[in-house]
């Protein structure tokens, strides 16, 4: 996800909390107080914003509907997600969705899964198709977006087409998914590379302009981001398992297409190796 600051606008989603009694109880120190988390537009379906300007998406509607079990309203701001994390730890927000769950991460923040995800590639349709191996993105220039877990990896990918006498791969990126896609469509990058799930909704709005393929790689959860051992995580995971339990859920994923990327249960910290 994203790097420079999209203009901040407080706003309460719909679905906000009732009066009754909460069924999750948030740590002492965030009682009472006024609940912000950060929506990463541009990141389609997971954060975007529509055509009357209004927020959309899993990240703001999961948000906006853990509000319930924690009996509060939680406001969505918009940013970049390289700015969501400096929030948090700044005190800005008091979580940050759409995080990818690395062993990095978890060293320094409390994670909690929701979703189950996996990284593809995409190219124009009038292109060749991607191979399936390392070796089919040496000489490429991919794009992405600035501080995904996606980088390091193509850095290293680099590494071996270089150690093997092929040109490296150039890694260009951008603010936003929505730009990343941009700079394949104008031919600034052979390939845009991004979760299945956000490819696959970038793909179906215009059929048969793209195609997906290449190496699929980083099978990883998608989580919430908080502060490490202020406990908002357990309570987090709470409130997405009660949400589990009484079909909000999957209501959510089924709005965006996404229920193969279902979890059965939030974690907390949950060991971030998943094999395909």
């Amino acid at each position: 996800m994203a790097t420079t600051a999209i203009s901040a606008a407080i706003t309460a989603l719909g679905g906000t909390a009732s009066a009754a009694a909460a069924s999750v109880s948030l740590p002492a120190a965030l009682k009472g107080t006024t609940l912000v988390s950060p929506a990463v537009v541009g990141y389609p379906p997971y954060a975007f914003l529509t055509k009357a300007n209004k927020i959309s998406g899993i990240d703001p509607d999961l948000s906006t509907a853990i509000g319930k079990p924690l009996g509060t309203k939680v406001h969505l701001q918009t940013a970049s997600f390289e700015n969501s994390l400096l929030g948090l730890q700044r005190g800005t927000y008091f979580m940050v969705t759409g995080s990818d769950i690395t062993a990095a991460r978890e060293k320094t923040l409390d994670m909690v899964s929701y979703l189950a995800d996996h990284y593809e590639f995409m190219t124009l349709a009038s292109k060749p198709a991607l191979g399936t191996k390392v070796s089919a993105l040496c000489g490429l220039t991919i794009s992405t977006v600035a501080a995904d877990s996606s980088i390091p990896v193509l850095n290293a990918d680099s590494k071996t087409c270089t150690s093997a006498g092929k040109p490296a791969i150039t890694v260009k990126t951008f603010a936003d998914q929505g730009s990343s896609v941009l700079a394949v469509q104008s031919g600034q990058a052979d390939a845009t590379t991004a979760t299945v799930t956000n490819l696959g909704y970038v793909s179906k709005q215009e059929p048969g302009k793209f195609r997906l393929g290449g190496p699929k790689y980083n099978y990883v959860y998608i989580g919430i981001a908080t502060k490490k051992g202020n406990g908002v995580a357990k309570a987090l995971a709470k409130a997405i398992n009660v949400l589990i339990a009484n079909g909000s859920y999957h209501k959510i994923l089924a709005k965006y297409g996404v229920t193969d990327d279902a979890v059965s249960k939030a974690l907390v910290n949950p060991n971030p190796t998943i094999h395909a």
